[in-house]
């Protein structure tokens, strides 16, 4: 029998299963403002170290920051200059600009498609949510506690969804609904037996192989006469793409009815309910299940096709969406969320600024890499990554927002800046996020978690691959990071002893392994250019010349990582703070009288 997630979890924190179990993995469960104010930690605290931001050190580190930063924008603008001969060779995969009279890079076609079709999405989602509103406000008045099937609030999302589907996919909606209704089915009549997990993953993982395989399907293929359905495809004519992020709702829903089904068994269907009732928390929403009226083929179209995540999520389970639907969340209030949407505009507008300047994607993919130097090549692979992380960013806030604004609370994906990483395992924590909470719940835990770690990853990043997209190069890609975690967690068990943390010169012997991280992810994100780009940048690297731009990228990379950790250490300092607050709150009497010196441990271990 999978083990439960909830098996795991202590409200307030993570067990230490789970958070090593995380750990390993480069994936965690985040914590939240939320729950460091209302369930203090369970464990003490170290006292945080005094700030470093106005010592000499760090007046010499602004230095060096108001010397490279410059120098590396100046470079990035000369590469894409029109003057370059290379310029002739990518031109026409550039687009008439609106900015400084220069084109814009518009050659990755997953953002062309956003930026082209933004103002539609935007007109849906706002005619959605004024929409939603209306008829919530119509079927408030009805006791939804009482309401154990299709919940009245969702009617208008199904027959809503139904319609944003036809129009992005057009006669496509067939397969779309043939394929979640055999989900579905399999859910139901598999739920409660050892055996239900297997059968639920290997539909899914088929299901996934199939729609690349056979492109969609064709109408065509399955009958003549139909032949005529293929040329109405909507506005996606590749629906079967964006349908990866449904297959992820499509194993919440089965998986957490499978577990309501156990969990019948083992505690009573009351027990089980009175959970579902006092849900409250985003944990809580979570792991306790709904009603198992809740499990209904209603419910589970409007979670899959609801319109602000239907394309690129953020990633919800289905426990947390019903429960939300029932008891609408009143976390973010109204000028959070005008500040959120204020914050995605200035992010599409900074995206436009890039892209106007730089012409890094094309630059990727049509120029010759021997006119460019290794100092350059590495700008270029930066600037790569900036545009992906940018681009997704703008995304998924696009999507956040529209379910902020409809009421949904989600995770945010992008939780920290792409240039503010320096470990593996925190920056898979914070890219996608909703996507490794995702992971954490349905296949690390299911898996035996740490128990089975030695091969649990493996499967974790297999899958990780394999979803994304069936190529080789992605491969290649998810097993470079693969191989990358390895020298950090060994480095993190080796090191992460008072022998070494009490030292004064240990955050520079981390600034050196986080520097050693910074180029391997650099060169992971060179696969995507091909192997071309990747055979140049390390022949260059091997060269004199490269082996001297090595030696100072990794000084200042040192730099840069000193100023991360400061940045950790001021977040840290905010949270000690809140503890020290939950602490006199909870315990005033054994607090009175203890100066923050005798309380603070002998050998304090840096975070």
């Amino acid at each position: 029998m999978p083990t439960r997630p909830s098996e795991h979890t202590i409200v307030g924190i993570p067990s230490p299963e789970l958070s090593h179990a995380l750990l390993l993995s480069g994936l965690s469960a985040p914590s939240t403002d939320s729950a460091m104010s209302v369930n203090p930690p369970r464990r003490k605290m170290r006292p945080p170290t005094p700030s470093l931001f106005h010592t000499r050190e760090f007046k010499f580190y602004y230095l060096i920051y108001l010397t490279v930063v410059p120098h590396m924008m100046y470079t990035m603008w000369q590469s894409s200059s029109l003057s370059r001969p290379e310029y002739k060779k990518y031109e026409q995969a550039l687009s008439d600009g609106w900015m400084f009279g220069r084109k814009v890079d518009l050659s990755d076609g997953q953002w062309d498609t956003f930026r082209e079709r933004l103002w539609i999405f935007a007109c849906a989602m706002f005619a959605f949510v004024a929409l939603n509103r209306v008829f919530r406000r119509m079927v408030d008045r009805m006791d939804v506690d009482k309401m154990r099937g299709t919940l009245p609030q969702l009617w208008f999302v199904c027959v809503f969804a139904t319609a944003f589907i036809v129009v992005l996919s057009g006669a496509s909606i067939i397969f779309i609904v043939g394929l979640t209704w055999i989900n579905y089915v399999v859910a139901k009549k598999c739920a409660g037996k050892r055996w239900a997990p297997l059968v639920i993953w290997a539909y899914n993982m088929a299901m996934l192989f199939s729609n690349e395989r056979y492109k969609g399907y064709s109408f065509a293929h399955i009958a003549e006469p139909l032949a005529w359905l293929d040329e109405w495809r909507g506005l996606l004519h590749r629906w079967d793409i964006m349908f990866n992020l449904t297959m992820l709702r499509m194993v919440s829903f089965a998986m957490d009815y499978h577990w309501r089904v156990r969990q019948d068994a083992e505690a009573g269907v009351q027990h089980v309910d009175a959970l579902a009732v006092n849900a409250q928390t985003p944990r809580e929403r979570v792991e306790h299940a709904c009603f198992v009226g809740n499990y209904s083929f209603g419910n589970y179209w409007a979670y899959l096709m609801y319109p602000p995540l239907y394309l690129t999520g953020p990633i919800i389970t289905f426990n947390d969406f019903v429960a939300q639907m029932r008891q609408p969340c009143v976390a973010t209030s109204v000028r959070e969320t005008v500040v959120y949407g204020l914050r995605l505009v200035g992010a599409g507008l900074l995206m436009e600024l890039v892209l106007h300047s730089v012409y890094c994607v094309a630059i990727s993919k049509w120029a010759h890499w021997d006119a460019y130097s290794v100092y350059e090549i590495s700008l270029i692979g930066y600037m790569r990554l900036t545009f992906i992380w940018l681009k997704l960013l703008i995304i998924w806030r696009f999507a956040r927002f529209w379910a902020m604004v409809d009421g949904l609370e989600t995770v945010e994906n992008m939780r920290r800046c792409m240039s503010n990483n320096y470990s593996l395992q925190q920056f898979w924590r914070d890219w996608h996020c909703s996507y490794n909470r995702w992971l954490v719940r349905y296949v690390y835990i299911p898996l035996g978690g740490r128990r089975t770690s030695s091969w649990n990853t493996f499967v974790v990043f297999t899958f990780v691959a394999l979803w994304h997209d069936l190529t080789l190069r992605l491969l290649q890609w998810a097993w470079i990071i693969a191989l990358l975690f390895l020298p950090e967690a060994l480095a993190s068990w080796f090191f992460n002893r008072p022998k070494w943390t009490s030292r004064p010169y240990f955050r520079f012997l981390c600034s050196m392994g986080g520097a050693l991280n910074i180029v391997g992810m650099m060169v992971a994100n060179l696969v995507g250019f091909g192997d071309a780009g990747v055979d140049k940048m390390l022949r260059m690297f091997c060269s004199a010349k490269g082996g001297g731009f090595l030696a100072i990228t990794f000084v200042v990379l040192n730099v840069h990582l000193q100023m991360m950790f400061e940045l950790r250490e001021r977040e840290y300092r905010k949270e000690y703070a809140l503890y020290e607050q939950s602490v006199e709150m909870t315990a005033p009497n054994k607090t009175q009288n203890v100066s923050p010196q005798s309380r603070r441990p002998k050998s304090a271990k840096r975070a």
